[in-house]
């Protein structure tokens, strides 16, 4: 499957809202806190932790190589993706007039 986000584009993360297998989170790598994953809730291992996959399985670390991830290192789930070309049109934006 082809990456549904590409390089540049932005996310919009809601931290309250339910998640469903399917849903795309964001969620802080389990060894680099400092480092933001998104990826493709896959489903819950029976400990509670969440089975988190990428959408380019051949390029991707996920949890077929990371492990199951905690819930509580998830920041939320995706409600809007902007396309990094729809940014760079923005007035204001780098590389616009205005």
């Amino acid at each position: 499957m082809w990456p549904q986000l590409k390089p540049g584009d932005e996310v919009l993360v809601d931290p309250g809202c339910p998640l469903r297998r399917g849903d795309i989170v964001v969620a802080r790598h389990p060894f680099r806190r400092d480092v933001h994953i998104i990826k493709r809730l896959d489903g819950w291992h029976d400990d509670g932790a969440l089975r988190l996959l990428g959408d380019n399985a051949d390029e991707s670390s996920d949890s077929r190589t990371l492990g199951h991830v905690p819930p509580d290192l998830v920041v939320g789930r995706v409600t809007s993706q902007l396309p990094a070309a729809a940014l760079r049109s923005l007035p204001g934006s780098p590389g616009t007039m205005g």
